[in-house]
């Protein structure tokens, strides 16, 4: 997000009951369950527009505020819940939160780039799709490129080599392997030259006559 950063606002109704009666009841109408935590303050139960959530998600909001019979808060997404096929949203949760306070979020790796271990014959494996990022509220990245030009077979790419936004922080550990390329299966990585040098030189076994 840029620092022209503008929150966008979806209205949102009280829920008066509950249970999953009244959930569906709810979906027919076109709207979806919702529940607002956060902040040391009670759940609120509420109900928001499928075509207003859905443009968010669509345009990857994640941070908007709700305005709940003429009162707003700022809320960022926290979790969907989709029907069985993943097209249909059953229910969400939102938190509560001041949108120039820190968060930590899950962000997708997005890679970038041709890989020319991968073009040789070697095989791209990524151990983490997403990171664990703390920021700002209101600059959460839709994603992290992690370019992969340089990647030879053998290569790999760590936590502690990604380069994130200003002020951002990324909590994985700084050693885990974001992506590398291994070897084709069945093809061992070739030997460092001192175990290629010791390997020629050992003595072969004696056998008995």
């Amino acid at each position: 997000m840029s620092d022209d950063f503008v929150m966008h606002r979806i209205s949102a109704s009280k829920r008066e009951k509950l249970g999953s009666i009244e959930s569906r009841r709810i979906r027919r109408a076109g709207r979806i369950p919702a529940v607002v935590y956060g902040h040391e303050q009670e759940p609120a139960h509420v109900s928001v527009d499928d075509h207003d959530l859905r443009n968010l998600i669509k345009n990857r909001e994640r941070v908007f505020e709700i305005d709940v019979d003429g009162q707003v808060e700022e809320t960022m997404l926290r979790d969907l819940q989709w029907d069985t096929f993943g097209t249909e949203i059953l229910h969400v949760d939102l938190i509560r939160i001041n949108a120039s306070e820190r968060v930590t979020v899950e962000v997708p790796v997005q890679l970038r780039g041709t890989s020319p271990g991968v073009v040789g014959g070697g095989v791209l494996e990524q151990p983490l799709h997403t990171l664990e990022l703390d920021c700002l509220a209101h600059s959460i990245p839709d994603s992290i490129p992690v370019r992969i030009n340089s990647l030879e077979i053998g290569d790999a790419i760590h936590v502690n080599e990604i380069e994130v936004p200003r002020g951002s922080k990324i909590h994985n550990a700084p050693d885990q392997v974001v992506v590398h390329v291994v070897p084709p299966m069945g093809v061992a990585e070739p030997a460092e030259e001192g175990e290629a040098a010791e390997a020629a030189e050992a003595p072969e076994e004696a056998t008995e006559g």
